[in-house]
């Protein structure tokens, strides 16, 4: 579930580091009680960003930002993915994250059937050998098959 998740994150993060204490700011923040959605994704926002700071593309906050989003989505894929974009800052980067974790736990029938249908295959720019598959086959190629052999 979402707390080994953010439990197992954590314990491969050096406590010390920048990164962790984004990480464990945002969890507390999205494990509060709010009146409301949005209130929840200002609070583990504010628990992150540091404010008038103009570049957004800093790994330890769209860890924290990602982290805080799926904690407060309680693992939900499609809360977790909404509430990073909401966020802002690097939101692409935060929603992939939030949404790869919450597909970790829940698989791939978390996505709903109105975003995954929007998915074609990929045309390769930036990886020709992988034109034509679709994401899923990519995802079937890079995880073991049923006798734990590697597909790729």
């Amino acid at each position: 579930g979402p707390a080994s998740v953010v439990a197992a994150a954590r314990s491969a993060i050096p406590m010390d580091s920048w990164t962790a204490r984004s990480l464990r700011r945002a969890v507390v923040a999205a494990g509060r009680e709010y009146p409301d959605t949005l209130t929840r994704e200002r609070a583990v926002r504010s628990a992150v960003v540091i404010g008038g700071y103009p570049w957004t593309d800093l790994a330890p906050e769209a860890v924290g930002l990602a982290f805080g989003a799926f904690a407060a989505a309680r693992g939900d894929f499609r809360t977790s993915v909404l509430t990073a974009v909401n966020m802002g800052r690097d939101a692409d980067t935060t929603a992939a994250v939030a949404g790869a974790l919450s597909g970790a736990v829940s698989g791939a029938g978390a996505i709903p059937p109105e975003w995954s249908s929007a998915i074609g295959p990929v045309r390769g720019s930036c990886l020709p050998s992988m034109r034509g598959y679709h994401v899923l086959d990519i995802a079937d190629l890079l995880t073991p098959d049923d006798e734990g052999q590697g597909a790729a």
